[in-house]
């Protein structure tokens, strides 16, 4: 039922298709914003969401980048359910201290403005499982 005239046709025919290189750009994970002092209340404490931010440096090493990676995924899978930012501990200390963050990356899940959950050190699963937990 195939002839050899069916691959050429094929391959002319899949060759002129355009790329999914526009795919790939559209389906691009969310990117995390960093939090500063000044949005703390209205974008943390007073939100409607539940809120994970996670605590991080310009000097972490590849576990920060790596967990920056973990909430973009969760941040894109949970659209408009759950909130995820970034605070960097060095250009923030006030929120840091009071917070008592003593290494990074430190992600704290906060609902109702309260502190519920918090996950210090690099923990894929657990964070997952938390905000899973939260949502």
């Amino acid at each position: 039922m195939c002839s050899e005239s069916d691959f050429l046709i094929k391959t002319y025919v899949s060759s002129s298709l355009p790329s999914n290189d526009d795919l790939v750009h559209s389906a691009k994970l969310k990117e995390v914003n960093e939090i500063s002092d000044m949005e703390w209340d209205p974008q943390v404490i007073e939100s409607e969401l539940p809120v994970m931010v996670m605590f991080t440096a310009g000097w972490c090493g590849w576990y920060c980048p790596a967990m920056t990676d973990i909430l973009e995924e969760l941040d894109t899978k949970f659209t408009n359910r759950f909130k995820f930012y970034t605070l960097d501990i060095d250009d923030e200390e006030a929120i840091s201290t009071r917070y008592h963050i003593q290494g990074v990356p430190t992600n704290i899940i906060f609902k109702g403005g309260d502190e519920v959950a918090r996950v210090d050190g690099y923990y894929p699963d657990k964070v997952r499982e938390l905000v899973d937990q939260y949502v």
